[in-house]
């Protein structure tokens, strides 16, 4: 059956107008979650800070752990909990050492990565970087992908930070913590991978 000339005409302009409303209608939603990835990354503006917890006098009871968690390709997925004198590692896939390794640390080395926490106000950071909910609603929810946290116990006071940072094209798709955060991660791998455990 053919088609009339106004018909086909009617039915383009019909397909031209639904495009031309979808378009910017995704761009608005793609706008509104790299607003929302923004406003989550970094120190938070929306809350106020914590006050900061006293660095310890005395290091019984204290630990810095670092979990990273795998993923459905081959991520590692460890954790390593450092205390004044004793490095824990538990290896669960994608890493050298399977199961659980121990070491001597000195306290140097443990007070240099708490010098990191504490100097790099991990206090006031966001507990959790990998999901969010902005003020217009937007939320930020994402799977499979490497997720890491860093936690430091004292005997009065525990905080943990989350993140699953990830870009896709440069542009965030997750909410980014502080450098700081990467810092003493890149740190405690390099201590893991010193002793032959990633």
């Amino acid at each position: 059956m053919r088609l009339a000339p106004a018909t086909l005409g009617a039915v383009c302009l019909i397909i031209s107008v639904d495009f031309g409303q979808q378009l910017p209608q995704a761009q608005r939603a793609r706008d509104r979650r790299e607003a929302c990835v923004a406003s989550l990354s970094g120190f938070p503006k929306d809350v106020p800070a914590s006050p900061k917890p006293l660095y310890p006098a005395d290091m019984t009871g204290v630990t810095l752990e670092y979990n990273a968690t795998g993923c459905y390709g081959n991520c590692p997925a460890f954790t390593l909990t450092i205390s004044k004198e004793t490095a824990v590692f538990e290896g669960h896939a994608y890493v050298r050492a399977k199961g659980k390794r121990t070491a001597k640390l000195r306290s140097q080395q443990f007070e240099a990565l708490l010098h990191a926490w504490y100097d790099g106000n991990f206090y006031a950071m966001r507990d959790d970087y990998c999901f969010g909910r902005c003020s217009d609603g937007t939320e930020i929810i994402e799977t499979d992908i490497p997720a890491s946290s860093i936690t430091l116990t004292t005997p009065s006071f525990k905080k943990t930070v989350y993140q699953c940072f990830f870009t896709t094209d440069n542009k965030p798709e997750t909410p980014k913590p502080p450098e700081q955060y990467f810092q003493l991660s890149q740190a405690l791998r390099v201590f893991a991978s010193s002793h032959h455990w990633l």
